[in-house]
Parts: C-alpha cells; structure tokens; sequence
C-alpha cells in the first residue's frame, strides 16, 4: 500500500516536458516542491516559479529531499535516477496525483509517478520508478516491473504482467492475462490478445510481434 505523500520533494531533470506535469501534481498533493535540477545544459519545463538548481550547486539540504524523475523513456529515467543517486540522493519520491484512483491494496515502489486521471484496482503492484502517464487504467492483479512506462489512456485488464523497462505506448488495450516482457516497445493503439517475448516491438490490431532482439525503447535497455 501506498504510504503518504513526501511533504519535500526535488524534481530531476527538468528538460523532459513531462515534468511539468509532475509539477503540477506536487501542487495538487501539498507538497512543498523545493527545487528542480537541470542535471543538462537544455531547456527547462517547469514554470517559473519552480527555482531551478544546476547539478553542480546542489546543497545538502536539496540532496536530503526525497526526488521524482518524471521521463517517459524508461532508459533514460534510470540513467537520471543512477545520476541522481551519485549527486548525492538517497530517496526517490513516490508522487501520485490525487486526481488518481489508486486502490488501497495497490503496492507502489520507490520512485513511482503516477500522473493525472490514471486508475489502479486492487492488488496491483507497481514496482520502483514506475511511470504511469495520465487517464491510463490499471486492471486488479496486474504488476508492473521496475522503469516501465505506461503511456497516456493505456488500459491494463486484469492479471497483465508488464516486464522491466517495457514502454506501452498510447491508447493501448493489454487483454487479461497477457504477458508482456522486458525492454519490450508496444506501439500506440495496439490491441495485445498474447504473450509478448523480451526484446519486442509489436504493433497493431490484433498486436503482431514486428522486430526481436531490440534493446528497448529508443534503443536504450534498462
């Protein structure tokens, strides 16, 4: 189950647009958002009344925050995560919206996002530094493995075991039962009625495997 809501939370890498919306739920859960790290020399997403601090001038009282990392690329949040780490974090924040319907018996890890309008029934579990985007809807007893991504009004049914480092992509319907594994990429709108090998990219309606043997999503392997 999840616990309460990290009261100091750090933003790392603000240069995904994502971040925004991550912003926008610390508003909305009352916590006190202490700073945003640009970790790149790029742009920055949030607003402007988020006070953004270079990597470099990190102070200990930022290190002692608990941090969010709001990328969608499943490799490139474990890159920032590890970053993060030897910058000095020692916790990643759990941040739900409180727009989300999450069931009491759902366990959520270390580090999960989960973003505006999503639904998890009861006895999900969503493992650390999941990322869920918004209005997508997780079925009962379905269990997510560490750094996938849960593109946006995705729906889960029941019993879907997604694997580490998956991305399912946009408006995607996994059918009960189905599993999905690791570093797999499943194209936006697809409808998958069977298991899906490690390694995959499949599309379409009913979803076909088109390519094994990728590294991940972006070409990037958690």
């Amino acid at each position: 189950m999840r616990g309460a809501p990290d009261p100091r939370i750090v933003l790392y890498a603000v240069g995904s647009p994502l971040v925004v919306d991550a912003e926008e739920a610390c508003l909305r859960t009352g916590a006190t958002l202490v700073a945003g790290v640009r970790n790149h020399d790029a742009p920055v997403y949030v607003s402007d009344a988020v006070r953004v601090v270079d990597r470099a001038a990190l102070s200990d009282t930022e290190r002692a925050c608990g941090f969010v990392v709001a990328l969608f690329t499943p490799g490139h949040r474990h890159a920032a995560v590890e970053d993060a780490r030897r910058a000095g974090f020692a916790r990643g924040a759990t941040l739900v919206d409180p727009t989300a319907a999450v069931a009491r018996s759902a366990r959520l890890g270390e580090g999960v996002f989960v973003n505006a309008g999503v639904v998890i029934a009861g006895a999900c579990e969503l493992a650390d530094w999941v990322l869920v985007n918004r209005s997508a809807s997780i079925g009962h007893h379905t269990r997510i493995a560490e750094y996938a991504s849960i593109g946006p009004g995705a729906v889960l049914c029941g019993s879907v075991t997604i694997g580490r480092g998956t991305m399912i992509g946009a408006g995607t319907v996994v059918l009960p039962g189905v599993t999905i594994g690791s570093n797999c990429v499943i194209a936006a709108g697809s409808l998958v009625r069977d298991a899906v090998p490690d390694n995959s990219l499949a599309e379409g309606h009913p979803c076909r495997v088109k390519h094994g043997g990728i590294a991940g999503y972006k070409g990037i392997a958690v």
